[in-house]
């Protein structure tokens, strides 16, 4: 575990990388972004104490979204490497349940990315 700071406009995570790292976020306010149609959509902002970064942690699919500090950030970093022992161990109902999630959330990301795309062709954009 280590802690890191950014400045308002830094990348904390990019879209597409892969990484596997989980965030706290410890201080200040981050937002949430993904790119549609060539365009950056803000999807949300985060404050602390919320965790990112989780899906890729976990599953170890290609970071879904961007996320940028909107103010001072300081986030508390939980390597992969070093916790992915941990992980192999829980017990198999979790890694099933977890699992569960992650593709469900995925499904339901897609069909955003889908609705945002149809939303932008409808107003022109």
């Amino acid at each position: 575990m280590k802690s890191r700071k950014y400045q308002p406009g830094e990348i904390i995570i990019q879209e597409g990388e892969t990484s596997r790292d989980l965030f706290l976020l410890a201080e200040g306010v981050a937002e949430v972004s993904r790119k549609i149609q060539d365009k950056s959509i803000i999807l949300s902002e985060i404050e602390p104490p919320q965790v990112f970064g989780e899906l890729a942690f976990y599953s170890g699919f290609p970071r879904m979204a961007t996320v940028r500090a909107k103010t001072k950030v300081e986030v508390v970093i939980f390597r992969y490497e070093i916790l992915k022992d941990q992980i192999a161990e829980l017990p198999t109902w979790i890694k099933r349940t977890l699992d569960t999630l992650i593709n469900r959330i995925k499904s339901c990301d897609k069909r955003i990315i889908e609705l945002e795309g149809e939303i932008l062709k409808l107003k022109g954009k």
